[in-house]
């Protein structure tokens, strides 16, 4: 399965990176503003936890931005709600990789 998103599995439950999502479904608005859009009706520290990321800008300095970790649930979600191509390829890709950690297979392997 090729990866389309990241999963980050370093946390309780498994993650994705709100500005990772965002690049995947191919947004042109400004994260900030998209973000505000797309996580009304979600909780902070139930649906998505606030973390600043890191990134390098043209004079070689690091700058802290703004990122989210959203649940899957709050990921496929986002995606359901772009209505594009992409949501849908991202959407059915968080679900695949659902179905394969449910496996009786790797729940055995977890416990």
């Amino acid at each position: 399965m090729n990866e389309i998103i990241r999963v980050n599995y370093e946390t309780e439950q498994p993650t994705v990176s709100a500005r990772e999502l965002y690049a995947a479904l191919g947004i042109e608005k400004r994260f900030s503003a998209w973000f505000e859009t797309n996580s009304q009706g979600f909780l902070e520290g139930e649906d998505f936890t606030s973390v600043l990321s890191g990134t390098v800008v043209n004079n070689g300095a690091h700058r802290d931005l703004q990122d989210y970790l959203l649940t899957m649930d709050m990921a496929k979600h986002i995606c359901l709600m772009s209505r594009t191509d992409k949501g849908r390829q991202c959407r059915q890709y968080l679900i695949d990789l659902e179905k394969v950690w449910n496996t009786p297979e790797q729940v055995m392997v977890e416990i």
